[in-house]
């Protein structure tokens, strides 16, 4: 077999912490944060919410109070009126009846019955008129006050938010992060690449050690979310967003960064290593499939999934504050 074709790749992938990883979890660190003030300020706009409502309903029970107040006082100013009006009919009567008596003995019965009469009249007219145009009721009320509409508050319903009244906000901010990007994971891919020599004997045989540098990018895909993903719990004012669980998008590698170490030589080789254009497609696969190894695996999909729920959190709070104050938001991932 030639010398050529006598090559064996041995590529290790290694997760790396560089300025972009420091970056990205101060970035998460910095959502946690925002995230539990964001709850404690719907909280605090929940029980402002709360003492305007008790607020309103003593208003609007004070206001109900005094109307009430107000009638059943001006009902019995009505009585009272009726009362007086009905005694001085009477009195008149009475003096009629005195009159005619005094001016004509005979007509004692005559005139009682006319006295009666004409009292009776006096005292329904004044009855009548009363009753036709009432007195004004204190403060200038009258019965037909109502109370102020701004001081009135529904109980039914209060707070009480469906997930549709959030679909439109939400999806529409889904709608601009199609395929978010979440974590980008550095790698260092360290790489031996051995070429026998004559014979496959080591004197004959090369050694060189390269070390490659690649990123895997982890994505959530948010294109498919719809109102099925949406839920509204009202007990805990929670809007529940499902998203589902991230995924290797793509693997970047950075070969302008790659380094080459010296070739060691057996005792008899010499030259450096030359790669045919096979055997460099063979280098580059054995480099991928390194990095996927390393990247596709659950310490690493988990991390990527709580960059996942910050970000996609980051997102959807403020659009759903912007619909209720006193809502938070939590991301939940697909069965």
């Amino acid at each position: 077999m030639s010398e050529e074709k006598e090559i064996k790749v041995d590529a290790k992938a290694e997760t790396i912490t560089n300025e972009k990883t420091q970056k990205q979890n101060d970035s998460l660190n910095a959502l946690k944060e925002k995230k539990a003030k964001a709850e404690k300020d719907a909280e605090k706009a929940y029980e402002e919410a709360v003492k305007e409502k008790e607020e309103k309903e003593r208003l609007a029970r004070e206001e109900t109070e005094r109307i009430q107040r107000e009638k059943e006082e001006e009902e019995a100013r009505k009585a009272q009126l009726n009362k007086e009006i009905l005694s001085a009919g009477a009195a008149l009567a009475a003096s009629a009846i005195g009159s005619t008596v005094v001016r004509k003995k005979g007509g004692f019965l005559k005139g009682l019955l006319f006295g009666l009469i004409f009292g009776l009249l006096i005292g329904a007219a004044g009855t009548w008129w009363y009753m036709r145009d009432p007195l004004p009721a204190v403060s200038g009320h009258t019965e037909t006050s109502t109370v102020d509409a701004d001081l009135v508050i529904e109980d039914d319903g209060f707070l009480g938010f469906t997930a549709a009244d959030f679909e439109d906000a939400v999806l529409g901010g889904a709608s601009e992060h199609q395929e978010l990007i979440v974590m980008e994971q550095p790698l260092s891919i360290q790489t031996t690449i051995t070429k026998a020599g004559l014979g496959n004997w080591a004197i004959f045989s090369k050694v060189k050690d390269l070390t490659y540098y690649g990123t895997g990018v982890y994505t959530v895909d948010l294109s498919h979310i719809d109102g099925k993903h949406i839920t509204v719990d009202n007990d805990t004012r929670t809007v529940y967003i499902k998203i589902p669980h991230t995924k290797l998008q793509y693997i970047n590698p950075d070969l302008d960064k790659t380094e080459f170490e010296d070739t060691e030589k057996g005792l008899l080789a010499w030259g450096d290593i030359t790669l045919t254009t096979e055997e460099q497609n063979e280098l580059s696969k054995s480099v991928i499939e390194a990095m996927r190894t390393r990247l596709d695996t659950e310490e690493l999909y988990e991390q990527a999934d709580e960059f996942a729920v910050m970000k996609t959190w980051e997102i959807s709070q403020p659009l759903v504050t912007k619909v209720s104050p006193q809502y938070k938001v939590e991301m939940i991932f697909e069965d």
